[in-house]
């Protein structure tokens, strides 16, 4: 999928299945998933309760749930590979920060219905390893980091309130208060034509700014913030019609949404989809040298209309 800002992750290459039977030819193909085998308990690394994540601990996996929110499905990356040891992720973590239980259920292959597309519509037809919640419900169709056991202790995650706009009837988020706002706009020396509050704590907010355009200058960040403490991912492109940020976009970035908030041993760390009318990009970003930084915990689904 052609984006800016953060490339996103491209569409493997999936197997089809070979065949049907006479009966089935006229009929979808129901999922073929080899059941996981018992595997010997490994001994996990676990997190003290409240205790700070390990970076280092969390893996690249990212999945995304099915329509009745019972099973997720890993995402594979761009090269086609597997997860290794997909028995030991325990836990899918998002929408800001829920963690549910999840335990493997098997392998499952593409058939001849796969659209290459990662949504919850294509589930049953596309290859990856499939999980079903043990505890809990996923959000039908939306995207979770998968974590192994262990990695992510009780109270290790920020609790977030929901910053949806409860009076829009398409689901916006609710503006940034002004006060943030001025000094945003202190800080980057630039106004700000919009701002979502994408997600806070008692102490904490993540917030998406829109900034003026200068010409054909556009930026667009997201901000963590938290008393004195102001840390940017920015987002700067160039201005053009058909899509600034992403392909079909507009001079809109897109819509942002929380996976998780948390600190690390590497400070705060954030969780976050990006999504637009290709797909979504899904990606996790760590303080450094104060600012929000890329990791190499990124991925992407590909979900424009077949």
């Amino acid at each position: 999928m052609k984006t800016r800002g953060i490339a996103i992750a491209g569409v493997a290459a999936l197997a089809l299945l070979a065949g049907c039977s006479k009966e089935e030819e006229n009929q979808p193909a129901a999922p073929s998933i080899a059941t996981a085998a018992p595997t010997p308990t490994a001994t996990a690394t676990v997190t003290p309760a409240g205790a700070k994540i390990e970076l280092s601990l969390l893996e690249n996996a990212f999945g995304f749930a099915n329509e009745s929110g019972d099973r997720l499905i890993a995402l594979q990356d761009g090269e086609g590979v597997k997860l290794a040891d997909p028995e030991r992720f325990a836990e899918a973590i998002g929408h800001n920060g829920e963690k549910v239980e999840i335990e493997l259920v098997g392998w499952q292959d593409a058939n001849d219905q796969d659209t290459n597309r990662q949504t919850m519509y294509n589930f049953d037809n596309m290859a990856g390893y499939v999980y079903r919640a043990k505890d809990g419900k996923l959000i039908p169709n939306k995207s979770y980091l998968l974590v192994k056991d262990g990695v992510v202790g009780e109270r290790s995650l920020t609790e977030l309130k929901s910053t949806i706009d409860e009076q829009s009837s398409s689901g916006d988020y609710l503006p940034v208060d002004a006060g943030t706002i001025a000094r945003i706009e202190a800080i980057k020396k630039r106004k700000i034509a919009q701002s979502r509050l994408l997600s806070e704590s008692d102490k904490e907010k993540v917030a998406l700014f829109v900034f003026e355009r200068q010409g054909d200058d556009m930026l667009a960040s997201i901000a963590y913030v938290s008393g004195d403490k102001v840390l940017f991912k920015d987002f700067p492109a160039v201005y053009q019609e058909n899509g600034t940020w992403r392909v079909d976009g507009a001079d809109d970035p897109g819509l942002f949404e929380v996976l998780f908030l948390a600190h690390s041993d590497e400070g705060v760390l954030l969780g976050m989809s990006w999504g637009a009318p290709e797909g979504e990009n899904l990606f996790v970003l760590r303080e450094a040298d104060g600012k929000l930084q890329d990791t190499d915990l990124q991925n992407g689904r590909y979900w424009a209309p077949v």
